[in-house]
């Protein structure tokens, strides 16, 4: 077999998914967004680097980051949060990570090669295909681990799993065509047909977006393996009017299948790991 040496920042596998795609299925989730979307409910995908997470629920108070820490960026909190990290200071040396016996910190982003991420889900190859599952590449957005991701899905198809990915299909044509190439499956992200809303809400425009879109469905057989998948936001873009263009521009570009996806209400509880306000008060 063919090995990669390229290498993808990736900061979850879920070896047992049943909500990224069809049947049973490994979600290998990589870091790295170009949007900032207001609602996103994976704050800790957007950095494309490795960060420390803190999750003052698992803190014992033990202090044993506060002695770890060569830049002094950790000081002693209170109860209401044990610790306080000066990330304006912190060099991401992740000692106090390394320290931290609870795992209340810990390091969000390993950069693993292609070639051993397939053999940490081979093993599960038996669930995948007695499902009909197999594996997602989701993120983050893949297309800013353009390389990372065709390689992997390459290697799953020459050993005979089924492939999909989820894009929001911002970044570079012809590397999502050619990723395209090697998927079975395509979920394709629309937040807003509105080009200064997308704007707004996202921090981008959408005009890469949906010329993607079109290019993509340009080529025979691609148009039947997707489905678009448009995030329901209270006030944002949940207005009949505006999930239907999303729905005639789909059908436009002969995509049959669109997918509602469910606010998630329980996002903002991620961004107090990362130290960050949510600013989406819904």
């Amino acid at each position: 077999m063919v090995k990669f040496m390229k290498k993808g920042l990736i900061f979850d596998i879920d070896r047992f998914s049943t909500h990224d795609g069809p049947g049973i299925r490994a979600a290998v989730f990589v870091k790295g967004c170009p949007l900032s979307c207001k609602w996103c409910h994976s704050p800790e995908s957007q950095k494309q680097a490795p960060e420390l997470i803190y999750q003052k629920m698992r803190c014992v108070q033990c202090r044993k980051c506060v002695e770890a820490c060569p830049e002094k960026a950790i000081s002693a909190g209170c109860n209401a949060k044990p610790i306080m990290i000066n990330r304006d200071i912190c060099a991401s040396c992740f000692a106090c990570a390394k320290s931290c016996v609870t795992h209340a910190l810990r390091i969000c982003g390993v950069w693993r090669g292609a070639d051993d991420i397939l053999e940490t889900i081979l093993p599960d190859k038996p669930f995948y295909i007695n499902s009909g599952g197999g594996v997602t590449v989701t993120g983050g957005e893949i297309l800013m681990q353009a390389d990372f991701t065709r390689n992997f899905l390459m290697l799953c198809k020459q050993s005979g799993i089924h492939t999909a990915i989820e894009t929001c299909g911002f970044g570079r044509r012809d590397a999502l065509l050619e990723i395209a190439e090697y998927c079975d499956l395509i979920y394709y992200d629309i937040k807003l047909i509105d080009n200064e809303l997308h704007k707004k809400y996202t921090g981008a425009g959408n005009l890469i977006i949906l010329s993607n879109l079109a290019a993509l469905c340009e080529i025979p057989g691609n148009a039947g393996k997707i489905i678009v998948r448009a995030p329901c936001i209270p006030g944002i873009n949940d207005s009949p009017e505006q999930m239907a263009e999303i729905a005639r521009f789909s059908e436009k570009h002969g995509i049959q299948a669109v997918e509602q996806m469910t606010y998630n209400a329980s996002a903002s509880a991620k961004y107090e790991w990362l130290d960050r306000r949510y600013e989406l008060n819904i």
